[in-house]
């Protein structure tokens, strides 16, 4: 059998997502999710962690589950990749602080296990496999639970001085601004992320707004997933469009200053939040070629995921076989 394959594991703050991805095509052939619930602690979510983990081998072909060469983890925060460590987490709470990652998994599993930040192995699986394809300068913002970019320079993932290079969810748009998840304020992820957005419209609807999401809320629900926005906007609610509006105003003024500073040729936008909702990129979009110097606004690409929700996946088993 010529194909060799890696598992992939995506650990967001809504989703545990695993699969086993065929590593010369980059397509997944068995799968499994669940829900974080990283509130429930350390133990709930390493013992959900590793179910998810099983259950993807157990729904692959056996030929393929049987040629799983490595696993590769991209998770959320700030990664000891030496000691395959969760540092920290903000969008995971504080209970999953200083995880032993590459210990949990590897008590499970005979196999190499390597671990890195979820939108560095998400910019790999658009390298090599989805829109940053034959691109050798180029930018991934993943818009979710939080905001993180992978910069790609000359081919090669920047990792910078301390390992975290990206944080784009923590530039300041506003000096003085909200408060971030991280405790700073102004920060892009207060205004553009999902989290922001959700924060936005559970005030107004508190204000008593009329909106088509109080269809979709259940009593006590906080949670305002993507699909509930984008079936709202299809309502044409006025205040999903608003606050969806304002996110976006905000996420093309970071891409664009982001473009100043690195001058990429292509900037690569995914997330929840863009696959469900198209006008939410387009508007970022243009008010990023705005925000951006002339010149570097006039020869931006700014192009949507090739990969969607699979790029974290995938990314992280390319990672796990070209860096085990």
């Amino acid at each position: 059998m010529s194909a060799t394959f890696a598992l992939g594991l995506d650990i967001g703050g809504t989703k545990l997502y695993g699969g086993v991805v065929n590593l010369e095509t980059g397509h997944i052939v068995g799968s499994a999710r669940k829900r974080t619930h990283p509130e429930r602690g350390a133990k709930f979510f390493s013992q959900r962690l590793v179910a998810v983990a099983k259950e993807a081998l157990a729904a692959a072909p056996e030929q393929a589950s049987q040629h799983v060469t490595t696993i590769g983890v991209g998770i959320a925060g700030q990664i000891d990749r030496a000691h395959g460590m969760l540092i920290s987490g903000p969008n995971l709470g504080q209970g999953l602080d200083n995880l032993p990652l590459s210990t949990l998994l590897g008590a499970e599993f005979s196999l190499p296990i390597v671990v890195g930040n979820d939108v560095e192995v998400a910019t790999y699986g658009e390298q090599h496999y989805g829109a940053g394809r034959g691109a050798r300068d180029f930018i991934c913002v993943f818009v979710g639970t939080g905001i993180g970019a992978g910069i790609v320079s000359n081919g090669e993932l920047r990792a910078g001085a301390t390992g975290t290079a990206g944080e784009v969810g923590h530039m300041v748009v506003h000096y003085g601004g909200r408060i971030c998840g991280c405790g700073g304020r102004g920060h892009l992820e207060a205004y553009a992320s999902r989290t922001a957005i959700t924060h936005v419209l559970l005030a107004e609807l508190g204000r008593g707004r009329p909106s088509k999401l109080r269809e979709e809320l259940k009593d006590g629900e906080t949670v305002i997933r993507s699909g509930m926005l984008a079936r709202a906007l299809e309502q044409h609610d006025a205040l999903t469009l608003e606050a969806l509006t304002e996110g976006a105003e905000y996420l093309g003024a970071g891409l664009g200053s982001i473009a100043t500073v690195y001058n990429p040729e292509r900037v690569i936008v995914g997330g929840g939040l863009v696959e469900a909702i198209p006008l939410f990129l387009a508007h970022a979009a243009a008010r990023a070629r705005e925000t951006a110097l002339p010149v570097v606004g006039r020869a931006l690409q700014i192009v949507k995921s090739g990969l969607g929700d699979d790029a974290g996946v995938v990314g992280a088993a390319w990672m796990a076989a070209n860096h085990a």
